[in-house]
């Protein structure tokens, strides 16, 4: 069931699990906002903080409601799990406009000001990407700002593939047409953790994913995830970390829906993204696994070499890097990136 979309406007959707603290930062970043949205819709997932997070929601219903906000509050009556609680916030939303946040990240001051402006340019776009601080307890300590494209522009077909998930692999910030998001409403892809993967994917097939100049939100390093603990994602999870059968379980998610999409536009996804899993996330992959013991590293090669991830000469030095030098491959990442900045 989806609400009556006004014509214009903006609001907020946040998938809420856990993290009571850092979700109220996350309110406090918005309400601190240049630009406010014209609603905040939360969706709570059964998790173990489900009172703290109402607590702290009433609180801001009143703070929002004096700066003429809306705060919609949401208690799923049973766990959705991640993509099931993204598409049920979108059905949500009133307004042509719904941003995505997790609730453990931030938004920026002049953050809406950066997304109205290019909405308001480009009023048939389907979804916003953008350029993100990370950072880890403050956003007055960035570690960086993570930019895949130089400029604005929008993408689309007859650009590359892989900028699929290269620009919303990471939820936070993301801007999505609401209507245009309703029409395309599946339960197809639950439990891939990548709902947003499959919406970009249309997206790019279409109206295309247009790219904000300026960052707009701050993604929160180093956190671990929590979807160990969520009936409907947890299954192949383990605390504190991604196990190799959940990241295999995403990456399939990942080419099964370039699959499927890529097949109703008769447009090749699939060898495109299944390069940027194998050599760009690869990377990610093995640095979030250095120190992991020789058993893990051992599965993770098993779990990519099903799914064809393993063929690359990448994953494979990667691999026996971690192998050999253990917690040391760390200086390895590190000078990487400190070389990529």
């Amino acid at each position: 069931m989806h609400n009556t979309i006004l014509e214009s406007g903006y609001s907020i959707a946040i998938p809420a699990y856990g993290r009571p603290v850092e979700y109220e930062a996350l309110l406090q970043s918005i309400l601190e906002m240049d630009l406010l949205p014209n609603e905040v819709i939360v969706a709570e997932d059964c998790s173990k903080e489900r009172n703290q997070i109402r607590q702290i929601s009433e609180r801001f219903q009143i703070l929002f409601s004096s700066k003429k906000v809306v705060l919609q509050y949401h208690e799923n009556e049973h766990n959705l799990g991640y993509d099931a609680n993204i598409r049920k916030l979108i059905g949500l939303s009133q307004f042509k406009w719904v941003i995505l946040i997790g609730n453990d990240d931030l938004f920026l001051k002049d953050g809406l000001t950066h997304i109205a402006d290019f909405c308001e340019r480009h009023p048939d776009i389907a979804m916003v990407s953008r350029p993100f601080i990370r950072f880890e307890t403050s956003l007055h300590e960035p570690i960086g700002v993570s930019r895949i494209l130089p400029a604005e522009t929008c993408v689309k077909q007859g650009d590359d593939p892989k900028l699929i998930f290269r620009s919303c692999g990471f939820v936070g910030g993301l801007v999505i047409n609401t209507a245009w998001a309703n029409e395309k409403a599946t339960t197809q892809y639950d439990g891939t953790l990548y709902y947003q993967i499959y919406l970009a994917a249309h997206a790019f097939c279409t109206q295309g994913i247009g790219y904000l100049a300026q960052p707009s939100v701050g993604g929160r390093a180093g956190n671990p995830p929590l979807f160990d603990e969520s009936a409907k994602d947890g299954a192949h999870h383990i605390p504190g970390a991604y196990s190799a059968k959940a990241r295999a379980k995403m990456w399939r998610g990942v080419l099964q829906i370039a699959k499927d999409v890529g097949a109703q536009y008769n447009y090749n996804l699939v060898d495109a993204l299944r390069q940027e899993l194998m050599v760009r996330q690869a990377f990610h992959i093995f640095e979030m696994n250095v120190g992991a013991s020789n058993a893990t590293l051992k599965e993770l090669r098993a779990e990519l070499t099903k799914l064809d991830l393993f063929s690359h000469w990448l994953p494979k030095s990667l691999f026996y890097l971690n192998f050999i030098f253990g917690k040391y491959a760390y200086y390895f990442y590190f000078l990487i990136r400190k070389v990529a900045q």
